[in-house]
């Protein structure tokens, strides 16, 4: 094949999985559909959450049937390896000559766990710029072989490329036609409708639990400011999720971003990551932050003991996230507390976690069962306690590790006893419009 351009017919896929919480757009996804575009490539995103979860594999032959597709991309993450396992499979089996490709979060730490028979690449490396030469200059090996970031089958085996360089930046904008065409059914929950928008790349911090840390080879990039500030202005939609691992990271950026929204007049509400150490630290921001459009701050609180803090490496103190909760309700930017629940928990953990909330009016917050992430530090040292690790249950609402000190039935019904004491709260103060009085206290 000289030419990919003209004979290419891609169908770019994400997995569907359980979630009640939220329906996001598949940025990831219509980054490749814009590059795609560039080079004149035929190319659809099939987003399985735009459809029920029945039919899906028939949903899926239909359309590649349809529209003549000829190259599969896979969106995976850690939830989803055995749905498309299963899937590349099954569609190997009705359709022997299409060309079967997995990329996405998971495989760009776990590559090897898709490196069977019924994939022809794996995609890990850093940006696109291995895809866009692929898709230029064809499906051949011998392509392959000069390419960086890839898994491949040879004659003897997979081939295994090194990773590329780290990026600090994308070389096509998305195609957020995905996003605008499925915009009834996206969602956080009694948040609204977001779009997504990514200003940097991996996460200058090691928590031990978290494999975004381990993305872009590790090392932690920023995007021009100003092109993100472009990037937002072109989105037809009136409230962003930055994505990044933590946003609110450098100071000169956060208030020239701020600064610049304010003086284009860009009228939107923002939400984004912090750690809990920078809102301790720098107050000053919130202010212009607040003025430019940000009222939701995800902060990673994880645990309110220091000890607990230390365990998962985060770097943090338990003053400092009172103070980052404080920092935020004073200036009116609503504090969305994560919290991590460990395997060692005992009942008075759980009774205090509920405390500290009341105590810091914090209205706002997830919680998740830790879970050694495959790639993660936690997993190397947690591996040989692993229980019912399959896929599926990769999620945060799943044990993973036997609790220590109650029974699993108990841990989880105290797991869910957390979302019943606190997410009624949290309706009923959204549907009376008091969802973002963050100083007010009480239900109503």
């Amino acid at each position: 094949m000289k030419k990919a351009e003209k004979k290419l017919k891609v169908l770019l896929i994400r997995p569907k999985y359980s979630s009640i919480v939220a329906n996001l757009e598949p940025l990831g996804l219509e980054y490749l559909a814009g590059l795609a575009n560039e080079l004149n490539i035929e190319c659809r995103i099939h987003d399985e959450f735009q459809y029920p979860w029945t039919f899906r594999f028939e949903r899926m032959c239909r359309i590649i049937e349809e529209g003549g597709y000829n190259f599969i991309g896979f969106n995976s993450n850690a939830n989803t390896v055995d749905y498309i396992k299963l899937r590349a499979y099954q569609l190997k089996q009705r359709f022997p000559g299409i060309f079967i490709m997995v990329g996405g979060p998971e495989a760009e730490l776990n590559y090897r766990d898709f490196c069977t028979k019924y994939t022809d690449l794996v995609y890990h490396d850093n940006g696109l710029a291995t895809l866009k030469n692929i898709w230029t200059e064809g499906l051949t090996k011998e392509v392959f072989s000069r390419q960086t970031g890839i898994c491949y089958r040879g004659d003897k085996g997979w081939i295994v490329k090194k990773k590329g360089a780290p990026v600090n930046g994308f070389i096509v904008k998305p195609d957020r036609t995905a996003f605008y065409k499925g915009l009834k059914k996206n969602f956080i929950f009694m948040k609204g409708k977001y779009a997504l928008s990514k200003a940097s790349f991996s996460c200058p911090f090691r928590c031990s639990f978290c494999y975004c840390t381990k993305m872009n080879s590790g090392k932690y990039t920023e995007r021009n400011i100003m092109e993100v500030v472009d990037e937002i202005q072109e989105i037809r939609h009136d409230r962003i999720w930055f994505v990044d691992d933590t946003f609110f990271f450098d100071t000169d950026r956060v208030t020239a971003f701020c600064r610049e929204v304010i003086r284009r007049g860009i009228k939107k509400n923002f939400m984004a990551y912090s750690r809990a150490d920078f809102l301790a630290e720098h107050p000053e921001v919130l202010p212009l932050a607040y003025r430019a459009g940000f009222r939701d701050i995800l902060v990673g609180l994880e645990a309110i003991t220091d000890d607990q803090l230390t365990d998962y490496n985060k770097q943090t103190t338990r003053e400092e996230n009172i103070a980052a909760i404080r920092n935020l309700h004073k200036n009116h930017i609503a504090c969305n507390g994560l919290f991590v629940i460990s395997h060692t928990a005992t009942r008075k953990d759980f009774s205090n976690l509920l405390k500290f909330i009341k105590e810091n009016n914090l209205l706002w917050v997830v919680f998740g069962i830790f879970t050694p992430y495959k790639g993660t530090d936690a997993y190397d040292e947690y591996r040989d306690q692993l229980i019912n690790f399959r896929s599926w249950r990769l999620d945060g609402t799943h044990i993973t590790i036997k609790p220590e000190n109650m029974s699993s039935v108990e841990f989880m019904l105290r797991y869910y006893a957390l979302h019943l004491i606190t997410y009624p709260k949290i309706m009923t103060r959204t549907l009376t419009g008091t969802g973002y009085d963050t100083m007010k206290k009480g239900w109503f």
